[in-house]
């Protein structure tokens, strides 16, 4: 018998240790090309017998979530989109940079002529932006400047 230690993925500390039957859902939706959204069933063949016991769930690191000072819903939900664009911005910057030893276009044409103390400072700020969790950041809508779009507080 194969033991795996799913108390790492999923929380059994209400239903408890004992035999389980695990039978996938057999829905499937996706969109289609006219953007409608289909459903497609997959044939389920067997379900998957299981004696769940030992350690049933483990504590959770819980992630610090954005705080936001008079916001909106509609300004929370276009920070929320953008700190989560950001931080995917940031970890594939970090990740090309990570990844070149000379110059390239895109190099040059947002930090100039390649030098490697250059790029190593660079990629080391990259590395620092990506580094932090743009969804855990305090937002405030506050200002009611109409020229000033937004700043950053240290």
């Amino acid at each position: 018998m194969d033991s795996h230690p799913v108390s790492t993925a999923y929380d059994f500390t209400r239903s408890g240790a004992g035999d389980y039957i695990i039978k996938p859902s057999n829905l499937f939706t996706y969109i289609d090309a006219d953007g409608t959204p289909k459903n497609l069933y997959a044939t389920i063949e067997d379900a998957v017998k299981v004696k769940l016991y030992g350690k049933l769930a483990v504590s959770r690191v819980h992630h610090k979530r954005a705080t936001f000072n008079d916001c909106s819903s509609s300004q929370q939900s276009d920070i929320e989109l953008a700190a989560s664009n950001a931080q995917v911005y940031a970890k594939e910057a970090s990740g090309y940079l990570t990844g070149i030893s000379s110059a390239t276009e895109r190099y040059t044409t947002w930090f100039g002529t390649y030098d490697g103390s250059r790029k190593s400072t660079v990629q080391e700020h990259f590395s620092l932006i990506n580094s932090r969790d743009f969804s855990a950041f305090a937002y405030n809508c506050t200002c009611t400047e109409a020229s000033l779009f937004a700043y950053v507080c240290a």
